[in-house]
């Protein structure tokens, strides 16, 4: 089954925050890699997802924990309720920039919009840290995203 984006990226969001074991160096690289080219060619998706999938299945753990993850989003198919989600203040105060650069994400008023790049832009922003998998575990809305996956899920 071809994933969007958003689940695949969600899930690697979840895949990364419980990882309990520091990234390798070369495995940052190619994370941070993975990022410059979502910044640069988002619509070169298939490419991308290859390189990608190729660093998550490299290391048996973050394997682990992303096949779970994109289970538990395929289950609920992706379907997240807003309240669920991020919110630019919850972004500002948990992920500080770590350059003072301004960053522009796809927020707009009002609650998220789940067809805009928010997940895409939180995803590079915490693919291009130093330490991606330390800055994830900061990210509050992935907790309550794993409590609502852990959930029952009736149809």
């Amino acid at each position: 089954m071809a994933e969007l984006p958003k689940i695949t990226l969600l899930a690697l969001l979840i895949a990364l925050e419980q990882l309990e074991t520091p990234l390798g160096p070369q495995e940052k690289q190619a994370l941070e890699n993975t990022a410059q080219q979502l910044y640069l060619d988002p619509d070169d998706w298939d490419f991308i997802k290859e390189g990608l999938m190729a660093v998550v299945e490299a290391n048996p753990k973050l394997s682990h924990n992303y096949c779970a993850a994109l289970a538990q989003l395929q289950m609920i198919k992706g379907n997240i309720p807003s309240e669920q989600m991020f919110t630019q203040e919850e972004v500002e105060t948990e992920l500080p920039r770590e350059n003072k650069e301004p960053t522009t994400f796809g927020f707009f008023e009002g609650e998220p919009d789940r067809e805009s790049d928010e997940i895409l832009n939180l995803t590079i922003d915490v693919l291009t840290r130093k330490e991606p998998e330390k800055a994830v575990k900061n990210l509050s809305f992935l907790k309550r995203l794993r409590s609502q996956l852990s959930k029952p899920q009736t149809l």
